[in-house]
């Protein structure tokens, strides 16, 4: 599947006006000999965590790497249809911050089968939405592309390690009023996800009162 995608994302990234660079964070998996040279085989930068640190780690690793004007960073499954990285480049031409959103208009979101983690998904949702990110309907959606001093500037001020990275990198993005533009996303089926809606939901709500309480020592500011 990572060879297939990486095939599919070079010939998107060969059609559009610029030079680009492919990274590759491997978060302490066990095939790292077969994703090395799966990297290699496509001209990809290969990062490694050793031992597991985290999707938000492993997501700052790449960022902090890059040496791009704009970086976009997506989950390494290739769930989304690649058009969208076409449509987040020209965003990205206006806007600081675009984030995919599959709630919105125009997105195309596989069924979600197992009615509990759905209403899970959007217990966590709704509480996110109401006093960390207002305005933002799909915090959680694994494609967001930025400027890149303003992402490297918010990265290196993100703590949190887990999939509430996410969270704590829009949260940011807000109490230092930098604009968040969001596009819709083809989504598609995906097998064997990796998320347990109830274990991973419980850690997500200790790390909201962790970013609350980075927030009161003021670690989140920004400067110009």
């Amino acid at each position: 599947m990572l060879s297939d995608g990486l095939t599919a994302l070079h010939d998107v990234l060969n059609n559009q006006p610029c030079t680009y660079e492919i990274l590759i964070v491997d978060d302490g998996s066990v095939m790292k000999d077969e994703i090395r040279a799966i990297a290699a085989q496509h001209n990809c930068g290969y990062l490694r965590n050793d031992p597991n640190a985290g999707k938000g780690n492993a997501v700052r690793k790449g960022v902090l790497a890059a040496s791009g004007d704009c970086i976009i960073f997506m989950d390494g499954d290739f769930p989304f249809e690649l058009q969208v990285i076409e449509n987040m480049m020209l965003a990205l031409q206006q806007h600081p911050i675009v984030i995919g959103d599959r709630t919105l208009p125009g997105s195309k979101y596989a069924k979600e089968t197992v009615v509990l983690r759905k209403a899970g998904s959007r217990i966590l949702s709704s509480i996110i939405n109401r006093f960390y990110v207002k305005g933002i309907t799909d915090s959680q959606c694994g494609i967001k592309g930025f400027h890149a001093k303003i992402a490297k500037a918010m990265f290196e001020r993100i703590t949190l390690n887990g999939f509430s990275f996410d969270v704590e990198l829009l949260y940011i993005a807000q109490r230092n009023q930098i604009p968040v533009h969001r596009i819709p996303v083809h989504v598609f089926e995906q097998e064997g996800s990796s998320v347990n809606v109830f274990k991973d939901g419980l850690v997500m709500l200790f790390s909201l009162f962790q970013i609350k309480l980075n927030n009161a020592r003021r670690k989140y500011t920004i400067d110009e």
